[in-house]
């Protein structure tokens, strides 16, 4: 009888002893999480009039401009052919500027961060047409036409790791269903389906990737948004939608002579099937946007696990960085 006395009481310490420390130790997990919301750079800013008035950036020049805006080459290729490169200015200081961020508890698990000064980082120092004309550089802009991401497309992803579980940033990850529209399809959390949200939601995270696909043209990926938009909105959250629920895709796909991939045109010859049913029964936001490029021969799993991640999305080697924002680019 003493022995079991003494036994269970054995079990009641360390019952106690977890019940105290657990909690504690997941306090500090999730503090320690919190300190890595954002990312400001550690050096200073540079003038990078000398590298806007060059009518073609050289290599060196866009590592500078990586470094000093988080645009990245096919972004600033981009912004040079339609002689908006003042705009790297805006995002300079954007860039640059300290963030505040607020953490919010969105269930009882997760957390999420969100700039509470988002609408202040635009320029701290002069507008940029004062910079621009003292350049004299012929395109100026305005504070009005700033835009916090002013090179993204249609097809394009977002990934942010502004949304945590204690310590472990699970993410998040959304298609740009319209760029024109500035309209995002994302499957945000349990309880909620798999919607429609607006692009402009994702300037108050304190850190994101824009990513795009490689090589792809503008006209498939934005066959890969249409797909997505129509058959994967109104889906209930899953954290059951594994990778290989997407195997061989709804329909079957092949390839153009340009290499391009395209579903299959129905009976009619239409490419689309009206009474077509939903693909899934559930999904969360990377297998989402994991599940709508699979259809069109893209795995963009770079683990290969069963659960697709934000960060197995952001390591994949078939997608190029286009901007990045509150993120260590090393």
């Amino acid at each position: 009888m003493k022995r079991k006395r003494k036994s269970h009481t054995r079990i009641r310490i360390s019952i106690i002893i977890i019940a105290i420390i657990l909690p504690s130790a997941l306090a500090i997990w999730t503090a320690r999480a919190e300190t890595c919301a954002h990312y400001t750079p550690d050096y200073a800013k540079t003038d990078l009039l000398p590298i806007l008035q060059k009518k073609t950036p050289s290599s060196a020049d866009y590592e500078i401009l990586l470094q000093q805006t988080g645009l990245a080459r096919p972004g600033v290729e981009e912004l040079y052919e339609s002689s908006q490169q003042w705009k790297l200015l805006g995002l300079q200081d954007r860039f640059h500027a300290a963030a505040e961020v607020e953490c919010r508890r969105d269930n009882l698990l997760a957390r999420s961060e969100r700039l509470t000064n988002f609408r202040e980082l635009v320029y701290d120092g002069n507008p940029p047409q004062l910079q621009v004309a003292s350049a004299g550089m012929t395109e100026a802009g305005t504070l009005s036409e700033f835009y916090f991401m002013p090179t993204v497309q249609t097809g394009d992803i977002l990934i942010t790791f502004n949304g945590h579980v204690f310590g472990w940033r699970s993410g998040h990850a959304a298609i740009v269903v319209d760029a024109e529209k500035r309209l995002t399809l994302e499957a945000i959390m349990p309880g909620f389906d798999s919607e429609i949200c607006s692009l402009d939601d994702w300037q108050e995270y304190p850190g994101f990737a824009l990513l795009r696909l490689k090589g792809a043209s503008l006209e498939e990926r934005e066959q890969i948004a249409a797909y997505a938009q129509k058959y994967l909105t109104g889906l209930p959250y899953s954290l059951t939608a594994f990778a290989d629920s997407g195997g061989e895709g709804l329909r079957a796909v092949r390839r153009d002579s340009a290499g391009g991939a395209f579903p299959d045109a129905d009976e009619k010859g239409s490419g689309d099937s009206a009474d077509c049913p939903p693909p899934l029964s559930g999904t969360q936001c990377a297998h989402l946007v994991w599940y709508a490029y699979r259809q069109f021969g893209y795995d963009l799993d770079s683990d290969g696990g069963l659960i697709v991640t934000p960060y197995d999305l952001y390591r994949s080697d078939l997608l190029e960085l286009v901007q990045l924002y509150g993120l260590n680019h090393d």
